[in-house]
């Protein structure tokens, strides 16, 4: 088996074509294509034997790659080995459904199988993946999302106390987050805490003509979030700091938590709009929002994605 195995990775020796999208890519392969969730680094050559040399292309810790059809993958696994001075086969992993990339330990052939998931052969010659050095590398939360050193653990928590929407699986954490996903995230947020299911959305109900997702339809019916107008929700926009608190607030009074607002907080509290100064507080109040360092909140500012959900954790920590 391994020597099949070897004997196809001979073949494989063109590198997939690459196209990039906003905050993912498709490496082509032949006719197949695989869609990773974070964009390639570069490449970085390496040889399997004392005169072959290919080139891998560097992919963030956490990315997660896929078949673009859907079809199940043919993973075989490389690690180092000082003795030859060449990447090795170490394991070969058949019918997988998608690759986490954890560390820079491991190279990776990636290749398509036949629709039944069945037999040895793969479909095309497949992409070598491969993270880049430990020096360059990010850290990672629990799931595989790229995530800050600060905010490492915090997220970890709020993964372990599910309040994780799969609208955030696998994306990178330090980036902005956007309306739909941070709805979604004020949806598990108040079931996890209140132990209450929401009830789907009648089919056809969506008041708004880009979105019928049951996770924005269901925040939109407890009354987290609205839509940018009467009819447009607004799903690709990157929500600000100042609509996350109005939001979260919203959450907390749904879940019975008291709110107050207090004295003036931030040395920019005169940016603050006014239909969110009595949320921001509030939230500051409560030790759910924070500002910079410099005493400014940047109510304007995209909110990150990994900032969220510390904000969802101390929430979900403050349930009674």
């Amino acid at each position: 088996m391994k020597q099949a195995i070897v004997r196809l990775l001979s073949a494989a020796l063109t590198c997939g074509f690459l196209t990039t999208g906003a905050g993912a890519a498709t490496l082509q392969s032949g006719q197949a294509a695989y869609q990773l969730t974070l964009d390639p680094l570069g490449t970085e050559p390496f040889s399997y034997s004392d005169t072959e040399v290919y080139s891998a292309t560097l992919v963030p810790v956490g990315t997660r790659v896929e078949s673009d059809s859907g079809a199940l993958l043919l993973v075989e696994v490389f690690t180092y080995s000082q003795d030859s001075g060449h990447w090795v086969l170490d394991s070969l992993l058949s019918g997988q459904s998608e690759l986490v990339v954890r560390d820079d330990a491991c190279l990776y052939h990636v290749s398509t199988l036949p629709g039944d998931g069945q037999g040895d052969a793969p479909l095309d010659r497949g992409i070598w993946l491969k993270a880049p050095g430990q020096d360059s590398c990010q850290p990672v939360s629990a799931t595989g999302e790229l995530v800050d050193e600060w905010a490492l653990n915090l997220v970890n928590q709020a993964i372990a106390d599910g309040l994780m929407p799969s609208a955030l699986q696998g994306r990178d954490l330090r980036s902005p987050i956007t309306r739909a996903q941070f709805a979604a995230l004020t949806v598990r947020l108040y079931e996890a805490a209140s132990g209450q299911a929401i009830p789907a959305p009648e089919e056809g109900s969506s008041p708004f003509t880009d979105t019928d997702d049951p996770e924005i339809l269901k925040a939109y019916s407890m009354g987290f979030t609205a839509g940018s107008s009467d009819t447009i929700f607004g799903v690709q926009e990157n929500l600000t700091r100042e609509q996350a608190a109005v939001m979260l607030s919203a959450v907390c009074q749904a879940l019975g938590q008291e709110l107050s607002s207090g004295p003036d907080a931030f040395s920019d509290q005169a940016l603050i709009s006014p239909w969110a100064r009595d949320s921001v507080s509030a939230m500051s109040q409560a030790g759910i929002v924070a500002g910079y360092g410099n005493g400014n909140f940047g109510p304007q500012d995209t909110a990150q994605s990994q900032a969220c959900l510390i904000m969802a954790l101390r929430i979900y920590q403050n349930r009674t």
